[in-house]
């Protein structure tokens, strides 16, 4: 089995890539020291996966290189296979002759995965490795009333954002899911469309006044609020779909995304986990800033991980500006129970630390400029 390789920031070079589709191999020259990294082949299953031979937010075609390991091997295996145990089934001959592959972008930041799952393997991914009916269980347990107070929270401050009443605001959701933003902002009067695959999800979405529209019908439209929770990440085309979801925002768009905390040093120091913190996400347990880092760089999902540099550029190229970096809810304060009232208030220093603080989330608000 090929060892992996996490090359620390020290060591990071400048990656010119070639592609050889048919033979499935990524040639890769290196000006980096690291003798681990020059020269290398990058194998990839031509079959399963497509390779991005360029920063998939601004074009830059040079890149370093952070991390390799087959799909097959361990770490990677091991994280892959803890992650989607409790939710569906994996079949390995789909990575076979894969490497996981880690690159920055040099000009913006961005850092992305190399082999991205083309359509047969994406369709697996999300319905037998993930499983539908796991999903929906999920998704209802987080319905809950503290989630809905947050999220109306949120978007009440979206919809004043507008300075329109809500009964005029148009609202994208961009990736509908099982929509619990959708849901709160047709609740508070928006006309709301949303973009979704899945049939049972659309369903989902007319019985909730929710209309949905295609790629093509978005890009003729214009909304007052773009709406984009955990999306980005995923899309194999991140920098293409911002462009398209900024020509179309008249008020505010909304991006948030998975923030990876001192991924190079992590990197450099422990290399990918052995397994995956999805089990104690499940349980409800909060979890730590390095599985919140792993979680950002989860293979085969979380194709894209940004940086505020990476948000700083996507503005610049598409004459937005960022407004806000503070994902900003509202607080229930219940004083009939003494533990409620101390965890609201709890909850409510929290946000305050936010305003004043201003840490990067992986939130952004953006405005047309």
């Amino acid at each position: 089995m090929r060892r992996p390789v996490a090359v620390g920031p020290v060591a990071h070079g400048r990656t010119v890539v070639r592609i050889d589709r048919e033979a499935g191999l990524v040639s890769q020259d290196m000006d980096s020291p690291d003798h681990l990294s020059q020269g290398r082949l990058m194998p990839f299953n031509a079959e399963h996966f497509q390779v991005r031979d360029r920063c998939p937010v601004c074009g830059v075609g040079d890149s370093a290189e952070l991390y390799r390991c087959a799909l097959t091997a361990d770490p990677v295996r091991g994280f892959l296979a803890t992650h989607y145990a409790p939710q569906g089934e994996i079949d390995w001959s789909w990575f076979e002759g894969t490497d996981f592959v880690l690159a920055e972008c040099g000009a913006c930041g961005l850092i992305y995965q190399r082999a991205v799952p083309g359509g047969e393997l994406l369709d697996a991914l999300y319905n037998r490795m993930i499983s539908p009916a796991f999903l929906d269980r999920v998704e209802r347990q987080r319905l809950t009333v503290d989630n809905f107070n947050l999220i109306a929270g949120e978007t009440a401050r979206l919809l004043r954002m507008t300075g329109k009443p809500p009964a005029e605001v148009r609202w994208l959701d961009y990736g509908f899911g099982h929509g619990r933003w959708a849901r709160v902002a047709r609740a508070m009067g928006a006309t709301v469309y949303a973009t979704e695959i899945g049939e049972e999800k659309k369903a989902a979405a007319a019985a909730l006044g929710v209309r949905i529209v295609s790629d093509d019908e978005v890009d003729a439209m214009r909304f007052d609020v773009v709406h984009t929770e955990q999306v980005l990440e995923h899309l194999a085309e991140p920098g293409r779909d911002f462009r398209r979801l900024a020509s179309v925002t008249d008020g505010v768009l909304k991006v948030a995304v998975p923030r990876a905390r001192s991924l190079h040093q992590l990197l450099a120091t422990k290399g990918m986990a052995a397994k995956s913190p999805i089990d104690r996400s499940l349980r409800g347990e909060p979890l730590t800033d390095e599985d919140d880092t792993y979680v950002a760089i989860q293979p085969l999902e979380h194709l894209n991980t940004f940086c505020a540099r990476t948000m700083e550029r996507l503005a610049a190229d598409n004459r937005m500006r960022i407004v806000s970096r503070v994902r900003l809810g509202s607080v229930a304060v219940d004083p009939t129970d003494p533990r409620r009232l101390a965890a609201s208030l709890a909850q409510l220093g929290k946000m305050v630390a936010k305003v004043i603080l201003k840490p990067d989330s992986g939130y952004y608000l953006f405005r047309p400029q």
